[in-house]
């Protein structure tokens, strides 16, 4: 899902992507935090759009409240689709 090269943007902790097996770590070192969630919905808006490129505003819901809201901008694939190229969280 992630684009090479890619910026994850986290406070404290921004990591400028170069390799795929970076995104996975990082993910999966916070995967903890997501332990007992067996569902999720987004509410997705496009925030803006340029030649290929897009950022959408995207909140994530687990259960019956939004927990977490990040900016993506997505660019496309070389092999089609759209892939992250950054993602910022948001308040």
């Amino acid at each position: 899902m992630y684009a090479v090269p890619a910026l994850i943007l986290f406070p404290g902790n921004p990591v400028a992507v170069s390799d795929r097996q970076q995104t996975e770590d990082f993910f999966a070192a916070a995967v903890g935090q997501y332990e007992g969630v067996d569902s999720a919905d987004r509410h997705v808006t496009v925030m803006g759009e340029a030649p290929g490129s897009v950022w959408v505003d995207v909140t994530w819901r687990y259960g019956d409240r939004p927990v977490e809201r990040f900016c993506y901008q997505l660019v496309d694939a070389a092999e089609g689709g759209e892939q992250i190229a950054v993602l910022t969280p948001m308040n």
